[in-house]
């Protein structure tokens, strides 16, 4: 009850029927052998999201959030897709509106804020393209709504990766993939917008106390210039969860994009799924 009395005053949603977009750009996209068709989920306004679903028979599912202005082709949400499609259990990835090969107005809306819509966005992949519990892997920014979403979804949500983890939006933030675009991203497509995210969420993000219960594994570059690695040092302390890890790779870069950051991702993710399951 004290929980949902300090959610009312600090974690409130905002209304999901909110739309749209921001800058969109040209994304190469790669398509690996076995991966889910490209399709769109309807959203607010006549906008899509563009997403890949692969089926599986094991749960928890799986989840992937992308970062700021990143899509859902990049090494590490593909990475999280080639093991669940080698241990049987379901996964999607998508583009937030705006993003990708997501559909719609590239115009942010007036009065709208970026993060505020690309929640809804996650929030509507949790509700309608996937049913049972689920584990969500946030890169970056996707860290901070997947960090949301367990706290107003703790019956859906079973556990968090979180790798690079944002929970704070006042300094610039970089794209998380390599290939988010085949062109040189200019000085502005590298920065958050001034008035980001809706306040709310911050109190609730930098709050002493965490509502978040659930199992969470944070990995973190101790070379990240974006994000430093002491933010998930710091988050890990404030989460409400007993069951919290803190990863840290001394060389690791923000986007922890390399071939041993992956092999260490979905190692972490397999951890995460062995403990789900010895719970379910």
């Amino acid at each position: 009850m004290l929980i949902q009395k300090w959610m009312a005053s600090t974690c409130q949603l905002l209304p999901r029927s909110l739309a749209v977009p921001v800058q969109s750009k040209t994304r190469t996209t790669f398509t690996m052998p076995g991966a889910g068709q490209l399709q769109y989920l309807d959203r607010p306004g006549g906008h899509k999201i563009s997403y890949r679903k692969t089926e599986g028979l094991k749960s928890p599912g799986v989840i992937f959030l992308p970062g700021f202005m990143s899509n859902m082709n990049g090494g590490k949400a593909l990475a999280v897709e080639r093991y669940c499609q080698h241990h049987g259990h379901s996964y999607v990835r998508f583009d937030y509106q705006g993003c990708g090969e997501s559909i719609g107005d590239p115009e942010l809306a007036a009065g709208t804020r970026a993060f505020d819509v690309w929640k809804t966005d996650a929030q509507a992949v949790l509700d309608q393209l996937t049913s049972g519990p689920q584990i969500l892997v946030g890169s970056s920014m996707g860290g901070a709504i997947m960090l949301l979403l367990a706290i107003e979804n703790p019956t859906r949500v079973q556990a968090l990766l979180g790798v690079s983890t944002a929970v704070t939006f006042d300094k610039p933030l970089t794209y998380t993939e390599d290939n988010v675009s085949t062109q040189a991203p200019t000085t502005n497509e590298y920065v958050t917008p001034k008035d980001f995210w809706d306040k709310k969420y911050q109190r609730c993000l930098m709050s002493d106390s965490i509502p978040v219960t659930q199992p969470v594994c944070l990995i973190h570059g101790m070379q990240d210039d974006t994000i430093s690695y002491m933010t998930s040092v710091d988050l890990s302390k404030r989460l409400q969860s007993k069951h919290v890890d803190v990863v840290l790779r001394k060389e690791g870069q923000h986007r922890m994009s390399k071939r041993e950051d992956l092999a260490l991702l979905v190692q972490c993710l397999g951890n995460l799924l062995s403990l789900s399951n010895s719970k379910l």
